[in-house]
């Protein structure tokens, strides 16, 4: 009796088949679903971009560009960040003793409102920083 209990192989096939589960099929279209969703975050992560920016009021006169800025927001500037005014894409080329100095725009004098991009990173450099 005692050398049957400490046995725990299976002596012939057929005691592996009683053995055996079923896998319900509503298992493997939960797994699919998981997996699915987890691929298409990564390819989200990878395609989409977040931007951190700053808004405010810019006055265009003579192609020249005014931007009103506040002081704790000056310091995050620097040349090469991209500047949107009316749907036209411009760049921050100089800081000039804090203010920023923008490429010409070609639109009519006016006021307007900017966007400054100051940092774009994609979600997935979340889990690399």
């Amino acid at each position: 009796m005692k050398d049957q209990k400490e046995k725990k192989g299976f002596s012939n096939p057929e005691e592996f088949n009683k053995h055996l589960q079923y896998t319900l099929p509503t298992t493997w279209i939960i797994l699919g679903a998981v997996i699915v969703l987890l691929g298409g975050f990564f390819v989200w992560s990878f395609i989409f971009k977040l931007q951190v920016k700053i808004t405010g009021k810019a006055k265009v006169f003579e192609n020249k560009v005014t931007l009103t800025i506040e002081e704790s927001q000056k310091q995050s500037l620097a040349v090469g960040q991209k500047v949107y005014i009316a749907d036209k894409v411009g760049e921050i080329i100089a800081i000039n003793d804090g203010e920023p100095v923008v490429s010409s725009f070609d639109l009519a004098d006016n006021d307007y409102t900017y966007t400054i991009v100051l940092k774009e990173m994609h979600p997935i450099d979340f889990l690399f920083n």
